[in-house]
């Protein structure tokens, strides 16, 4: 029984196991090139992959729901939210709270408009959420002239700061604990199992009593939510807001959930693999930092990436469903 748990859990996690591995592989290779194997250089990319990390949920989320679907107005949300989260605190500590939750009514009204364009008029998510990003964008633009962007209050800069002991960023284990809520979500309530069921077989999801339309609108909000929250806490540690902030995380979102085992074609996600996930990423572009390759070859390796995680991941599949078939002509025979 536990060989076969221990083997189903291999099965389910092995990209997000073999990122692990390549995370700590990176790590050796980042002390070869510099100064040593040291705990605090792993650390630091944690710390950094942390904010990619909670947009990269964000588009775990959608991407369950199957169909192709990945939410690409996370770069605009990402900077509105820092926008609207530095333009109303003002430096303000008492406005903290105030602005996060106009950074979260933003992303209900935006992840709203993305899945009634989805769900109501038949446009498939690509093109939503591409069409809403420029709208976003549009808006933080003209919105940019009338708001002070580069005033951080204390508090909120501490909570992107502060180091446990001096060694370990608190927004690290925030990000942890998010992950853990998360995954308890998609695991087990009646909203993830619909989630991943939805992403799997609409068709069947729906005959079966789940409720289609209200997770998937639940979904895109709570995508568009984090992603916003995401930028109030990367302007926070960057002290402003500046137009196309969001913009690398529109591909990086998407390839650290890939990495850590979310399936692009829906019906499965791994939380903890995206925390994995951007970790990685983070530190390939350490190591090809340290190589002094330049910003082209970073892009480069991580659609590579993508491409053969895609490869693995289709390959797999291809496998898992020989053997089921093979089991059935089995039985049958």
């Amino acid at each position: 029984m536990k060989n076969y748990k221990l083997k189903y859990f291999a099965e389910q996690n092995a990209s997000a196991l073999l990122a692990a591995v390549g995370c700590i592989v990176l790590w050796i290779l980042m002390g070869v090139f510099s100064n040593g194997i040291r705990l605090i250089s792993l650390i630091d990319n944690a710390y950094t992959a942390s904010f990619l990390a909670i947009a990269g949920i964000g588009q775990m989320l959608v991407v369950t729901t199957g169909r192709g679907a990945i939410d690409l107005s996370i770069p605009g949300m990402i900077t509105l939210g820092a926008f609207t989260s530095m333009g109303i605190c003002y430096g303000s500590n008492a406005m903290i709270i105030p602005a996060l939750l106009v950074v979260i009514c933003e992303g209900i009204v935006v992840g709203f408009l993305n899945s009634m364009m989805v769900i109501k008029l038949k446009m498939p998510a690509i093109i939503a959420t591409m069409a809403m990003n420029y709208i976003i964008i549009t808006v933080t633009m003209l919105i940019n002239k009338h708001f002070n962007v580069f005033s951080t209050p204390s508090i909120l800069k501490a909570l992107v700061t502060y180091r446990i002991g001096n060694t370990v960023p608190i927004i690290i284990l925030i990000v942890i604990l998010l992950a853990i809520l998360f995954n308890y979500l998609i695991k087990s309530t009646p909203y993830g199992k619909g989630l991943q069921a939805m992403g799997q077989n609409l068709a069947a999801a729906r005959l079966a009593g789940v409720k289609v339309v209200r997770i998937e609108v639940l979904t895109y909000i709570l995508a568009a939510s984090l992603a916003g929250l995401a930028g109030a806490l990367i302007s926070a540690r960057v002290t402003g807001a500046y137009l196309g902030m969001g913009d690398s995380y529109q591909m990086d979102s998407i390839a650290c959930i890939v990495i850590g085992g979310t399936l692009m074609s829906g019906g499965r996600a791994n939380t903890f693999g995206t925390l994995i996930g951007s970790l990685f990423l983070y530190l390939i572009i350490s190591c090809i930092q340290l190589m002094g390759a330049n910003a082209g070859i970073q892009s480069v390796v991580k659609g590579a990436l993508i491409v053969i995680v895609l490869l693995i991941g289709a390959a797999d599949r291809k496998v898992r469903s020989q053997k089921k078939y093979q089991k059935v002509v089995n039985q049958v025979g």
